[in-house]
C-alpha cells in the first residue's frame, strides 16, 4: 500500500477524482436549488508567478548572453479547469524557439503550449529581448595553487605540481572567452610530509581574478605535488669478506653510484656520514663480475635512491714484489715505559707484497706501515700481532704473525737519583 501512495501517478488521479467529485457535488447543488434549470459554471483567473523561460536554439553553435529567465502566466476560465489545473499541474512549456534567428540582438514573443484550451493565457512580458552570440573553445593551461605552504614540516621541499590533464577546454559565448584570464585548482599542503595525489575541481576567472561561472571541461584535473624530505648524498662502504683465489688480484672495486642520496628527518640524516652493510665475499670471484646489492636502509631514514646498486670488481693476475728494510713501530707506548724486542730481536723486517702489475710498480716503502699495537699492555713480556696498513687492493706475506716484546718501566731523572742514592 506504501508503494502505491508513494506513485505520483496514483496521487494525481486521486486529486484528479477529489476535484471531479467537488465539482460535481457544487453544480449539483445549485441545480437542486434551481428547478429545471442547468448547472452554471463560473469563471475565475489564477497567476503562475515565477515561470522558468525556456529557450529552443542550437546549443552547439550558438550561446545566449541576455535574456530574462522567469515570466508571469495570467490565466482565465471556468474555475472548474482552473482547480484541475492547480491540482494535477499538466507539463505546460513557456518558451522562445530562437533556432532560425541569426547571431545579435532580437525581441522574440514568448509562447506556451500544454494549457487547457478552455483557458485564456496571457504572459508578462509577451516579448523578450535575447542576445545569440556564436560560441567558441579555447584550451588553457591549469595552475595550481598551494595553501599553506609554510605549514610544512621543517626541512621538507615542494616539487612542481604535476597536472593531469595539462590544459581544460573553455566553449561559451565570444564576449565571454575575452573575459577569460587563467584557470585555477587549490591544493592545501598544510600537514603532509609525503607526496600529494589528489583531484581537485578547476575555477576560471578573468584578468582581476574575479571568478566566472562558466563550463569548463573536464571540471575536475588530477594533481600530483612531490613533497621531498631533508635528504643528503652519502657514499657506500663496502666490506670485503675472505681472499681472492691465489694468483688474482683486485684490480678496483666501486659502487655504481658511488653514493646514494639519504632521505628522512634532518637530525637523522645529519648524522649518517656513510652506508654500510654492503659485502663482497672475494673467494666467490674468478674473474671481472658485476653483482647487484639492495642499498641497506639506515634506522630512520625514509628511502635511499637509488635502492639497487651495482659492485663493479674487476681483476688481474697477481704479482709479487719482496721490499725490505721496513722499520717495526711500536704504537701506543705510555710515557716512562720502554719496550724491547725479544723475537725477532731486529726492528727490521722484510715483506712480500702482492698485487696487480700497476699496483706493484707504484708501490713505495714509505706507503707501507708494520707496527705492534702496545697500548693496553701492561709492563712484563707479551706475544703482539704483527699489524701491516698500505694500499687497497695488495696483499702481504708476513715474515711471522706476532712478536714477542718486554715492556718495562722507565725511571725519570729524580728517581734515578734517588735510587742511587738510596744503593750508597
Amino acid at each position: 500500500m506504501d508503494k502505491l501512495y508513494n506513485n505520483p501517478w496514483f496521487v494525481k488521479a486521486i486529486a484528479f477524482f477529489i476535484a471531479v467529485m467537488l465539482f460535481a457535488i457544487v453544480n449539483f447543488d445549485n441545480a437542486g436549488n434551481q428547478p429545471g434549470a442547468l448547472p452554471t459554471i463560473t469563471n475565475g483567473s489564477y497567476t503562475l508567478e515565477e515561470v522558468p523561460l525556456n529557450v529552443y536554439y542550437n546549443e552547439e553553435e550558438y550561446a545566449i548572453t541576455e535574456m530574462v529567465e522567469h515570466v508571469q502566466v495570467n490565466l482565465r476560465g471556468p474555475q472548474n479547469v482552473l482547480t484541475l489545473l492547480q491540482i494535477a499541474r499538466p507539463a505546460y512549456d513557456v518558451f522562445i524557439d530562437l533556432r532560425n534567428l541569426e547571431t545579435g540582438t532580437h525581441n522574440v514573443n514568448v509562447q506556451h503550449r500544454n494549457f487547457p484550451n478552455e483557458l485564456t493565457v496571457n504572459i508578462v512580458p509577451q516579448t523578450v529581448e535575447v542576445t545569440i552570440e556564436e560560441k567558441r573553445t579555447i584550451s588553457i593551461p591549469v595552475d595550481i595553487e598551494l595553501l599553506n605552504k609554510r605549514a610544512i614540516k621543517d626541512g621538507y621541499t615542494l616539487g612542481t605540481p604535476i597536472v593531469n590533464p595539462i590544459n581544460v577546454e573553455i566553449t561559451a559565448a565570444e564576449s565571454i572567452i575575452q573575459q577569460v584570464g587563467f584557470a585555477k585548482g587549490f591544493v592545501d599542503v598544510e600537514g603532509f610530509d609525503d607526496s600529494i595525489e589528489k583531484s581537485v575541481p578547476v575555477k576560471v576567472y578573468d584578468q582581476q581574478g574575479n571568478e566566472l561561472h562558466i563550463d569548463v571541461n573536464p571540471t575536475v584535473v588530477d594533481v600530483k605535488i612531490p613533497i621531498s624530505s631533508p635528504n643528503k648524498d652519502v657514499p657506500l662502504k663496502i666490506n670485503r669478506i675472505g681472499e681472492l683465489p691465489e694468483g688474482l688480484s683486485i684490480k678496483t672495486i666501486y659502487a655504481d653510484p658511488k653514493e646514494v642520496t639519504v632521505f628522512g628527518p634532518r637530525n637523522v640524516i645529519n648524522s649518517i656520514d656513510f652506508i654500510e652493510g654492503i659485502e663482497v665475499d672475494l673467494s666467490t670471484i674468478t674473474e671481472n663480475t658485476i653483482l647487484e646489492y639492495e642499498v641497506p636502509l639506515p634506522p630512520g631514514v625514509e628511502k635511499v635512491i637509488p635502492d639497487i646498486v651495482r659492485v663493479v670488481i674487476e681483476v688481474e693476475a697477481e704479482q709479487a714484489i719482496e721490499i725490505d728494510n721496513i722499520p717495526l713501530e711500536v704504537i701506543g707506548l705510555a710515557e716512562q715505559k720502554e719496550v724491547a724486542f725479544a723475537l725477532p730481536e731486529q726492528e727490521i723486517i722484510t715483506l712480500i707484497v702482492k698485487g696487480t702489475t700497476a699496483t706493484i710498480q707504484r708501490l713505495r716503502q714509505e706507503d707501507l706501515k708494520v707496527y705492534i699495537e702496545v697500548s693496553q699492555l701492561p709492563v712484563g713480556e707479551h706475544v703482539v700481532p704483527l699489524q701491516i696498513t698500505g694500499p687497497q687492493n695488495v696483499r702481504y706475506k708476513k715474515p711471522f704473525e706476532d712478536v714477542r716484546v718486554i715492556i718495562s718501566e722507565v725511571l725519570s731523572a729524580e728517581e734515578e737519583e734517588s735510587s742511587t742514592e738510596a744503593n750508597d
